[in-house]
């Protein structure tokens, strides 16, 4: 196709891709990509099915790849793709992550959660939001400039990254530790997992993320003999509920940039003890999922959690473990003013004919390493909050839009 002529007739080419998109997910959306934390064989098979798309539309296509030796090949799938622009010192990213959390519990789900389901403008199944929809739309928009053969102004680079739900080790923290200048800081930085329906959220700002593992030991025994044991699995439903109301007590401040606006403190996953009804365990873990304003430092909840460990098993004479199981400091937060938060502000407005909002989260993406470089970063989408539900879906008619404002962002 000949070179495009404006902004506008390629923003009316988007609207040509909603067959474009539904077939994109239903050919990556049944590749499971679970970390080997989650029961997977990374990402290999999912990056493979991503590539032969990608090298369609992009002038360069490598992959990284993270030494693991738990995953398939040994290790994590990095794929880093990129159009040249007319200045190819300065680069527009678009930074999405292939790995899934699992599907959970089956019985809630009304469909296939390994298959895109389309209902009307829906697209279900699992990863379709977090985070195929990041890797829907920054493919799209290489599709779109190399349909048009439209050279944009500045690079647009495209990272399909592994590793993020269970802590990025394998996925942008290796690429920014071992490839360091590939993302500048004069770069522009768009991170596509988290937003509002209406799509006029910005995400400059995250909480820090402390996982814990709680264990409490007692003494292994017959049920019907409790005098001679020691119940770890009472007394550890204890100690997480004097957890739990210890830490909201303490670390109760509010801060209105962030949604929610405090911290969170969340008792999560509880591991197998004893096969049988009849024998009172001996061990107990419960696991905590922490969200903390930035404001206060992990360490400060670590140390509270820790002491409320030690008086509690003081007390009832049993024995106890605190482990750090994923901990990430808060970053900086992208200052308003930057270029990509001003780029991605004008776009949406464009676009979308909404004033941007500029607020924190308590999720962790990608962009907390990327600032933690000194480099600006914004995440952004127009979000079905459905992420690690089930029956998690997107709206098609969303994605074409966030790939429009993407666009827009690069060509203005």
């Amino acid at each position: 196709m000949a070179q495009a002529q404006g902004l506008g007739q390629v923003l009316r080419y988007v609207d040509e891709l909603r067959d474009f998109i539904i077939e994109l997910y239903r050919g990556f959306i049944p590749i499971k990509a679970l970390a080997p934390e989650n029961g997977g064989d990374g990402e290999w098979d999912r990056a493979n099915y991503l590539l032969g798309v990608v090298r369609r539309y992009f002038n360069s296509v490598r992959v990284i790849e993270a030494p693991d030796p738990r995953a398939r090949n040994g290790s994590r799938p990095n794929i880093v793709a990129l159009i040249n622009g007319n200045d190819d010192s300065k680069t527009l990213w678009v930074i999405a992550h292939m790995d899934t959390v699992p599907e959970g519990d089956r019985s809630l789900w009304s469909v296939e959660p390994y298959q895109a389901t389309v209902k009307g403008d829906l697209i279900y199944g699992r990863g379709v939001e977090d985070n195929g929809h990041g890797i829907v739309a920054g493919v799209a928009v290489g599709k779109v400039l190399h349909d048009l053969a439209v050279k944009p102004p500045i690079n647009y680079g495209l990272i399909l990254a592994s590793d993020e739900e269970v802590g990025s080790r394998y996925g942008i923290k290796y690429i920014l530790e071992e490839e360091r200048g590939l993302i500048k800081p004069s770069d522009l930085v768009i991170v596509p997992d988290a937003g509002s329906k209406d799509g006029s959220m910005i995400e400059v700002a995250e909480k820090g993320i402390l996982w814990l593992r709680v264990t409490v030991t007692g003494r292994q025994g017959h049920a019907s003999m409790p005098a001679s044991a020691l119940n770890a699995h009472r007394l550890g439903m204890m100690l997480a509920l004097k957890i739990d109301e210890t830490l909201h007590s303490v670390f109760n401040a509010e801060d209105p940039m962030f949604t929610p606006s405090s911290s969170t403190f969340e008792p999560t996953r509880v591991d197998k003890n004893v096969d049988n009804i009849n024998t009172i365990p001996g061990r107990h873990t419960v696991y905590f999922d922490c969200r903390v304003l930035p404001r206060y430092s992990l360490d400060e909840v670590l140390a509270s959690v820790n002491k409320v460990a030690e008086e509690f098993c003081s007390k009832y004479s049993c024995g106890f473990s605190i482990e750090v199981v994923n901990r990430d400091d808060p970053s900086p937060p992208t200052d308003p003013n930057s270029e990509v938060i001003q780029r991605l502000g004008k776009a949406i407005k464009i676009v979308k004919g909404v004033e941007a909002r500029y607020m924190g989260i308590g999720g962790g993406t990608y962009a907390k390493y990327i600032r933690a470089m000194g480099i600006p970063a914004a995440v952004w989408m127009t979000a079905s909050d459905t992420a690690h539900m089930p029956d998690e879906h997107v709206n098609i008619n969303d994605v074409l839009s966030d790939v429009k404002v993407i666009l827009a962002s690069i060509l203005m």
